[in-house]
């Protein structure tokens, strides 16, 4: 089971990812596809979560059904391989 902290450190992953993006993104409330995201930084965006995290911690399903950022992190502490840097 993840904790609050291993929520944290990915939403400040994902913040900065989907920034480098180009995404407009304020902080973890920010909604994935509201802030700019579209399949094409989607795909952009899995695959970074894919390399960090693991092949399984975040489905194309799942970023459609988690778009806010805290969500997706929260899915990606309970799927992926690897919390650590």
């Amino acid at each position: 089971m993840s904790n609050r902290n291993d929520i944290t450190d990915i939403e400040a992953w994902l913040v900065e990812a989907c920034g480098a993006l180009g995404l407009r993104v304020e902080n973890a409330d920010s909604d994935f596809f509201a802030a700019g995201g579209t399949s094409i930084t989607a795909v952009k965006l899995l695959s970074r979560v894919e390399e960090r995290f693991g092949e399984d911690a975040l489905t194309p399903e799942a970023l459609f059904e988690h778009s806010r950022l805290s969500d997706i992190a929260s899915h990606i502490a309970q799927h992926s391989e690897t919390r650590t840097s």
